[in-house]
């Protein structure tokens, strides 16, 4: 079953970026027009929170069945010493949930902003900070190595 969650985990990354891609560009468009912030902007930036929070979901239950996470529990201390395990153990979801934080806290800055500019402003700013967080969490030495 982890096998089969890590592929779903790891293809589902891409749709991720994509809607992060998507609501950062709507945002960013948006601000630049001096647009109005229309239903539209709020489901670019759902799309983008909703598939995180999948995302996020997806990864909790891999990190609780997971040979590695499992395996690395049982000796902490060696864990730590191997580099891909320690990215694993504590790096990779320290950096998702402060990304998955950063964006559902943009979001709702978004909402209560006073004007349009605003709501783009904020969005963007935060969903770039996100985006930012996830691409420095992701795993790229496994996309190298296999």
């Amino acid at each position: 079953m982890a096998s089969s969650l890590l592929i779903v985990h790891s293809v589902f990354r891409w749709l991720v970026l994509a809607f992060g891609l998507y609501a950062i560009a709507k945002m960013a468009v948006g601000q630049g027009r001096n647009a109005v912030f229309t239903p539209d902007d709020r489901i670019a930036q759902r799309l983008f929170i909703s598939a995180l929070d999948l995302q996020f979901l997806f990864g909790l239950v891999l990190f609780g069945i997971s040979p590695v996470t499992r395996g690395a529990m049982k000796d902490i201390h060696a864990a730590m010493r191997d580099a891909n395990v320690r990215f694993f153990v504590t790096e990779h979801w320290v950096f998702m949930v402060v990304a998955l934080i950063v964006a559902h806290l943009a979001m709702i800055r978004s909402k209560g902003a006073k004007t349009d500019h605003d709501k783009f402003k904020l969005a963007g700013l935060g969903f770039a900070l996100a985006l930012g967080l996830i691409l420095a969490g992701i795993p790229w030495f496994r996309m190298r190595a296999g």
